[in-house]
């Protein structure tokens, strides 16, 4: 047997040893993310932060779990839950995130010793004039790496093999060994621009990082406030059938006063009024409540028609537990906002990137001059494979070089990024104003959220007193029953507005830590301490 086939098999064991599973490649993929996203943790998110961990292969579409095929019940914990585990928005920032990371593994590569690997096979025949068969090999293994300073060094080693099946059976037999280094000198040389790709790599990772954490809050907030949407609805339910109730009673009393002459049959039309307006509102009230579990179940990923209830156990707690105050006034939390939001960091580096991006197309202006090294070495042709010969090795160098006579696109380029840059700056600017304006106008929302609460429950237990009083002068007949009606539409009114207070100044009290960067959001659970009630 030849020598060449002899070594066919040592050849496909090399390739199967080599050789790794899909499945293998992407976990080795996943674990370089991991380590990618725990080395930008502390750039992007500071000392004493979690590492994230994202996993994108884990999602899977809403599925009710056992003994919920009736319905599910849920607080708002539990809804914070289902959403880290089924909301698509969610999802969508997982792979978000998870595709920054892919791009810095892939410009990671491009600077990692690389190997090289080519081999092809021809088989010719040919039958005129001369009954002939040709079968030949071309084989190469080598190398590429990109250096800090700009340069990049490849090598390889080639292998050849031409053999006459027929006539002729000899067989020749080559080796070729190159190795070449191209050096940027002037322009394009340094780590600055050679390394700019993976640099931004790096710093978008770190950009990607900190929207993902953001996004995250933001969802928070966003299924926090479509749940107590649920329960304000329903409250307004509760407190419409508390009144539709007490119509009726008024209604039935203003009848049986009427068999007596008490009270005229205008005070009758009066009360059935009153109480068709009432049963009206019940009507709305029911269709609010479906529209506002229907735009919490789409947020949650969960099917329409599943049915949906919400604790009211968290709106007692509302009712009952005090207001939460800031521990420091409107000049400390825009200091802390300016300092801490996430978003603002993001707009600071991007500055600094703009500023890099100058000094690099300025680079580019000047005279480029490169530099290249190359050595290689053959073997002796025969019938077997000889070593290239070091000895007899051959050596060039060259010079290449570009002088700026003609830098018009450079120029275009450099122009540009300075003008990015001044928008850059003036980008950054208006980001801290609007931190700022956007801060000062929760922080007021907040207070006259608070300032109309301490007025609310005085109108409430003030319009409890008015219909308890009201009424016993309408049974009396002392008034008439406009009066009576008017005292229970303010009471329910007193009511509603009071919930809708409470809700509204729980979800902007959200947004004041948010926008102060202080709602730490687990990320498998999208709960936060900070959302418990003092």
């Amino acid at each position: 047997m030849p020598r060449f086939f002899r070594l066919l098999p040592l050849c496909g064991v090399l390739l199967l040893l080599g050789a790794c599973t899909t499945e293998q490649r992407l976990a080795r993929l996943d674990g370089n993310v991991a380590r990618l996203l725990g080395e930008a943790t502390v750039p992007a998110l500071g000392e004493g932060a979690s590492p994230e961990r994202v996993s994108i292969d884990d999602y899977h579409p809403w599925r009710p779990g056992e003994g919920e095929e009736s319905g599910v019940v849920v607080d708002l914990r539990g809804a914070l839950e289902l959403a880290a585990k089924h909301s698509r928005s969610y999802q969508n920032a997982r792979e978000t995130l998870y595709q920054s990371a892919l791009s810095l593994v892939a410009q990671q590569h491009l600077w990692a010793w690389n190997p090289t690997h080519n081999l092809s096979t021809l088989f010719r025949t040919r039958q005129s004039p001369e009954s002939e068969s040709l079968f030949s090999t071309e084989e190469s293994l080598g190398f590429t790496k990109r250096l800090a300073a700009g340069g990049r060094l490849t090598g390889s080693l080639a292998l050849s093999t031409l053999r006459y099946c027929s006539g002729d059976r000899s067989v020749n037999m080559g080796t070729l060994a190159s190795l070449t280094l191209t050096q940027p000198l002037l322009a394009g040389a340094g780590k600055l621009v050679a390394r700019e790709p993976l640099t931004q790599a790096e710093r978008n990772l770190v950009y990607a990082l900190r929207n993902y954490v953001r996004t995250r809050k933001s969802l928070l907030l966003d299924i926090a406030e479509k749940y107590y949407n649920v329960l304000n609805a329903e409250a307004d339910l509760q407190i419409g059938e508390m009144s539709y109730e007490s119509l009726k009673y008024s209604q039935e009393r203003s009848l049986a006063m009427s068999e007596g002459g008490r009270v005229t049959q205008i005070d009758v039309d009066q009360a059935r009024q009153r109480l068709l307006t009432a049963e009206s509102n019940l009507v709305s009230y029911r269709e609010a409540i479906q529209n506002a579990k229907d735009a919490l179940k789409v947020a949650l990923a969960m099917p329409l028609e599943t049915e949906l209830s919400v604790s009211q156990q968290d709106l007692t707690i509302l009712l009952t537990s005090p207001l939460p105050e800031p521990a420091f006034n409107l000049e400390e939390a825009v200091a802390k906002a300016l300092q801490k939001r996430l978003d603002l960091a993001n707009a600071r580096d991007a500055l600094e990137d703009a500023r890099r991006a100058v000094e690099i197309a300025r680079d580019a202006m000047g005279m480029k001059l490169d530099l290249t090294l190359s050595a290689s070495a053959r073997g002796t042709q025969g019938n077997r494979l000889h070593a290239p010969r070091v000895g007899k090795a051959e050596y060039s160098a060259g010079l290449e070089a570009d002088l700026p006579l003609d830098r018009t696109t450079e120029a275009i380029a450099l122009r540009r990024a300075m003008i990015a840059l001044g928008r850059q700056e003036r980008e950054l600017a208006q980001s801290q104003e609007e931190v700022t304006q956007s801060l000062r106008r929760t922080w007021n929302t907040l207070r006259s959220y608070g300032q109309r609460i301490a007025i609310q429950k005085l109108s409430v237990t003030l319009a409890e007193k008015r219909v308890e009083n009201t009424r016993m002068l309408f049974e009396d007949g002392r008034i008439a029953i406009r009066e009576y009606l008017d005292a229970q539409d303010d009471l329910s009114n007193a009511r509603n507005s009071l919930t809708r207070q409470l809700v509204s100044h729980r979800i902007c009290w959200l947004q004041l830590l948010h926008q102060l960067e202080e709602l730490p959001v687990d990320p498998d659970t999208l709960w936060c301490t900070q959302m418990e009630m003092p």
